[in-house]
């Protein structure tokens, strides 16, 4: 997604990478506001929600259905102990003040996981009569918007730390 350095996406992929992040953030700040009382926004949140998961499927279609996507797809989520290890340190470089990029792309792959997950979770509740019948749906679709929120909040910080160290390391030269 946007923190792999390897090749820049297409326009067409950009549009898309966009439209989950715009759709996803309105999610996440909209199911806020409802749960502070604005019961008002349901009608947004579901809608919203749909696009959501248009978005979704097109960022899924993408990664599993071009080359460059595949790349990214690897990225997003590591499957050799070599990646994983070079993840922990970063984490590490993270409390040296180093840009952490690589970290940044896996918290991105844990992000559209989740947000997957909720989306899926949240059309169920949407267009079933499960809430009435499985209230746990809506208590798992809850837990999967809180994590999502805290993964937004991480992805956004990790992006800072490595812009504010790119800026920093320019300085220098």
């Amino acid at each position: 997604m946007s923190a792999i350095p390897r090749e820049r996406r297409s326009a067409w992929s950009l549009a898309i990478l966009l439209g989950v992040v715009v759709t996803v953030t309105l999610q996440i700040f909209s199911g806020i506001a409802m749960g502070l009382g604005w019961m008002s926004l349901l009608a947004f949140h579901i809608e919203d929600g749909m696009a959501a998961a248009l978005f979704i499927l097109l960022e899924w279609l993408w990664l599993t259905g071009t080359r460059p996507g595949r790349r990214a797809l690897g990225h997003l989520f590591p499957t050799v102990g070599q990646r994983w290890r070079a993840a922990g340190r970063q984490c590490r470089d993270i409390f040296l003040n180093r840009p952490t990029p690589a970290l940044n792309t896996i918290v991105e792959g844990a992000f559209l996981l989740i947000a997957t997950l909720a989306v899926l979770l949240g059309l169920l509740l949407a267009f079933t009569a499960l809430p009435a019948r499985f209230p746990l749906l809506l208590a798992g679709h809850r837990a999967l918007a809180g994590l999502l929120a805290l993964l937004w909040i991480i992805h956004l910080l990790l992006a800072l730390h490595a812009a504010l160290g790119r800026r920093a390391a320019a300085r220098r030269c």
